[in-house]
């Protein structure tokens, strides 16, 4: 039995985010499912992308992910996802880094439902996330 089998609670990654002259605390719980996972705070949308941050170790090096909102612990909330491509990351801090994704579909759930939260991203109501590596991109 592995130690992820043995957790009595669901795993959860700490970021502080940079806000203006402050940093705030954010807490990205994971369901079971989704334990090995990498968490992220979606902290930035553009026309092609998005921002998010992770943790700072170990470095996201993938080229490939599925990103999956984390909306609500309920099993009744949707998950939206959408394939993305990792374009860059640097280091924000010793233990934060930021990464630049691009869709690598059109109109993927994630990203809809990202386009409608834009006003509350920049209002420090960020969306958390996790990214789970593919091995290919899209065909």
């Amino acid at each position: 039995m592995s130690l992820t089998d043995q957790r009595r609670s669901p795993r959860v990654e700490f970021f502080l985010v940079p806000a203006e002259h402050e940093q705030l605390p954010v807490w990205v719980i994971k369901p079971d499912s989704l334990s090995e996972a990498r968490g992220g705070v979606v902290v930035n949308l553009s026309e092609d992308g998005l921002q998010l941050l992770a943790a700072a170790e170990p470095a996201l090096d993938a080229d490939h992910y599925e990103l999956r909102l984390l909306l609500g612990e309920d099993a009744g909330v949707p998950l939206f996802t959408a394939s993305v491509r990792r374009v860059w990351s640097r280091p924000l801090s010793k233990i934060v880094q930021l990464c630049g994704f691009e869709f690598e579909g059109a109109n993927s759930e994630a990203e809809e439902f990202l386009r409608h939260q834009t006003a509350q991203i920049t209002t420090r109501k960020w969306v958390r996330c996790v990214l789970v590596e593919r091995m290919t991109a899209l065909a």
